[in-house]
């Protein structure tokens, strides 16, 4: 990877802003820690008006794992390593996978990469490896962010639209179970705090310098959410954390052409200018789409020229 493309990602090339609402069918839980008035054994994570939230990271993380399970059956190279630990690997493995174009992402490989900077002394070797690393990440990694290599992608904390909140918090008990008698432990009940069924949580999620494989990896994970198949929060395996994601939109500011195509200087300009002068968030954006029509088109490039 030559050290120009990385001191484009520097620069503004393009920037995707999606908004929807985040609607729960089943009860959400989202752990706040023991920092609240609350006297529930795990209360819900709360805005300092009282109002539940999701944090951004949450959300992040639920839709990474949920793109993580998929990508392995998709067709082309996309890949992921899925956050699994490779350190046992030899060098002559590393070597070979490069040269098959399959790379071992750097993030699996953290160990074993600080003992191989450690060895590095000469400066220009220095920056050779670190050029290798970068190269070497998945195509979550680049996305989602590794401990090499910043994020592509921003998610906000999602709060509930103004006047939504109706200042119900729901209250469960569980039990913990001795998983040798698969029996509940004696005198271990607890209660954990809901977010009732029906809650709605604004949904902004900002991606800047995507590449088309970003793009297409952010399209498979949310349309998980828009078919009612993510998930959010803990305790699902009680039933919490179903959502489905409603009324997306995705808008558009491309200021060097999308893939294949280029654009003139003066339209460049123009949209920059607009993205500057505008007052209006939504109107700094060049153009608007659907969600569905979003996801499907960069679903379908995955597919393309497969036989199906």
């Amino acid at each position: 990877m030559a050290q120009q493309d990385h001191i484009n990602r520097f620069t503004l090339n393009n920037r995707y802003l999606f908004k929807g609402k985040l609607v729960m069918q089943t009860a959400l839980h989202i752990g706040g820690g023991r920092v609240t008035l609350s006297n529930s054994n795990s209360p819900v994570v709360l805005t300092p008006e009282g109002i539940p939230f999701i944090p951004g990271s949450s959300f992040k993380g639920s839709v990474r794992s949920t793109i993580e399970k998929i990508v392995p059956n998709l067709p082309g190279n996309l890949r992921t390593c899925s956050l699994i630990e490779q350190n046992d690997v030899s060098d002559e493995d590393v070597k070979k996978a490069r040269a098959q174009s399959t790379p071992i992402c750097s993030t699996a490989r953290q160990s074993s990469i600080t003992k191989e900077r450690r060895a590095i002394t000469d400066k220009k070797a220095q920056e050779q490896h670190r050029e290798q690393v970068l190269e070497d990440l998945c195509h979550t990694c680049q996305l989602f962010g590794s401990p090499f290599a910043a994020s592509h992608i921003a998610i906000n904390d999602l709060y509930m639209p103004k006047g939504e909140w109706n200042d119900i918090i729901q209250q469960r008990d569980g039990v913990a179970i001795d998983r040798d008698s698969e029996k509940a432990k004696d005198r271990l009940k607890y209660d954990f705090e809901v977010v009732p069924a029906s809650a709605t949580f604004d949904l902004e999620i900002t991606l800047e310098n995507a590449t088309p494989q970003d793009l297409q990896l952010i399209s498979v994970g949310l349309s998980e959410f828009v078919h009612g198949f993510g998930t959010i929060g803990g305790k699902r395996s009680r039933g919490l954390g179903a959502c489905t994601l409603e009324d997306l939109s995705v808008y558009t500011l491309e200021l060097n052409g999308t893939e294949g195509t280029t654009i003139t200087e003066k339209e460049r300009n123009k949209r920059l200018s607009k993205y500057l002068l505008a007052r209006e968030r939504e109107d700094k954006f060049s153009r608007k789409e659907t969600g569905q029509d979003f996801l499907e088109k960069y679903i379908n490039q995955l597919f393309k020229g497969v036989s199906q």
